[in-house]
């Protein structure tokens, strides 16, 4: 029976781990086997389309959750037919992230756009002013409310004055500040006009020096259904810094929803479940939920053609990372004279050789990986982050599963000082504590 890690996500009240889902991979996993162009043929057993995780019928697992990105297209339409436009709206939820982190790096995939932005990048005041002739943020806004469940608002990231490659590079923080909250009246004065029921994230950002509190004293007043921890307030102390000072200001009475940008599991699954309990505990409601995101499974197999590892987690900290194996790049494997399995933790495994993810056999290659080859890893790496995010939470809060002897114990030390964190009104000693051990999480 096919795994559904959307039922697990919704009976377990863990954080929900939101692979970071590439515009390609979206495309190319709504496929067919005749749709898909390889040298080696596709196994009689296996179907393209199974790819489709979102899908509760694909063969090989299934989760209703992901984050997809406006930022990477360059239309308020999808365009082609992928998973996220074509998926069954009352068995998943998409939560959008606007594309401010496309804006900060300037890969802005819309010629029209960038060249808006480059037109100004060099006179700062001239970018400020014109801004809102970009039409960035107004595709944005259309996107995000015709495909995802709950979305960023559109934040000028501050670090983009620190990236020479955005086109904001010249803009001070003041000006970041003040388009960011003009954004956000943008999107608070225009969202539902066209009846759609996207939910907002207003996103927090921090870069050191008083950023962080400017930037909220400017955004706080502004009602959406929750928040999103990017930039320093994502870090791991500091985003439970953050949620505390929200939670004490009143600022999540009615959120629904929290998103920390850019954590991978193990150790960030089960920090964050201990948060999502303890505020739910605090604020009086089960529905109050936190989501963490990472890009790592398109990483491995895209830059490393790597599959990730299902190793086993001990008291020992340093196995509680996800670590990845290289596919070999070499010809006998192609030619099928040493003959492997796909790794044996994965579904794939069930239809396929590692030998069938060869695309060819040609001598003069280094290379015999082609795009149904990496998205099959990418697809393996997905469903390997999910397993271990719950491995790792069942081991600490499960009542059947749970087991202390392969928790560290600094870990579960954290979990125990989170809750109070939020409970107790005198914290000064368990934020000390709890600074000085999740400080040695912090590459994790």
């Amino acid at each position: 029976m096919t795994e559904s890690f959307t039922e697990r996500y919704d009976q377990s009240n863990y954080a929900i781990y939101l692979p970071s889902l590439q515009k390609t991979y979206a495309q190319f996993a709504w496929k067919k086997n005749k749709d898909v162009k390889r040298k080696a043929k596709i196994p009689k057993t296996f179907k393209t389309e199974w790819l489709n995780f979102l899908d509760d019928k694909s063969k090989l697992w299934h989760c209703g959750y992901s984050l997809y990105s406006a930022g990477q297209f360059n239309s308020a339409r999808i365009g082609p037919r992928d998973i996220v436009a074509e998926r069954d709206r009352s068995k998943t939820t998409i939560v959008g992230d606007s594309g401010g982190f496309q804006l900060g790096t300037g890969a802005i995939t819309s010629n029209s756009e960038k060249s808006h932005l480059n037109a100004y990048r060099n006179d700062p005041q001239a970018q400020f002013d014109n801004w809102y002739h970009c039409g960035f943020r107004e595709r944005s806004l259309k996107w995000l409310e015709r495909y995802t469940d709950y979305a960023m608002t559109l934040d000028m990231v501050l670090w983009a004055k620190n990236n020479d490659g955005s086109q904001l590079h010249h803009l001070t923080t003041q000006q970041l500040i003040d388009l960011s909250v003009d954004n956000l009246r943008y999107f608070s004065d225009n969202r539902g006009k066209e009846r759609r029921t996207t939910k907002f994230l207003s996103v927090l950002q921090d870069i050191g020096d008083g950023t962080g509190e400017a930037w909220y004293q400017a955004v706080k007043d502004f009602e959406f259904e929750g928040y999103a921890l990017g930039s320093e307030t994502g870090r791991m102390m500091d985003s439970l810094w953050w949620l505390r000072r929200l939670l004490n200001d009143g600022r999540l009475d009615k959120a629904e929803w929290i998103h920390c940008l850019m954590k991978s599991p193990p150790i960030n699954s089960v920090v964050y479940s201990a948060v999502q309990r303890s505020l739910q505990k605090a604020l009086g409601r089960e529905n109050f939920k936190i989501s963490l995101d990472s890009s790592s499974p398109s990483q491995m197999a895209g830059k490393n053609r790597s599959f990730a590892r299902n190793d086993p987690l001990t008291s020992d900290i340093k196995t509680w990372m996800i670590g990845s194996d290289a596919m070999k790049q070499d010809i006998r494997i192609a030619r099928g004279e040493i003959q492997l399995p796909v790794p044996n933790d994965s579904p794939l495994n069930e239809f396929m050789t590692l030998n069938d993810m060869y695309a060819h056999a040609d001598d003069y290659s280094d290379y015999f990986v082609d795009n149904w080859t990496e998205y099959l890893m990418v697809n393996h790496n997905m469903y390997s982050f999910h397993r271990t995010h719950f491995e790792a939470c069942d081991l600490v809060f499960d009542t059947e599963k749970q087991d202390s002897s392969k928790v560290p114990g600094q870990l579960s030390e954290a979990v125990e000082l989170i809750e109070r964190y939020f409970l107790n009104e005198d914290i000064g000693a368990v934020e000390v504590r709890l600074e000085e051990l999740l400080g040695k999480f912090r590459y994790h």
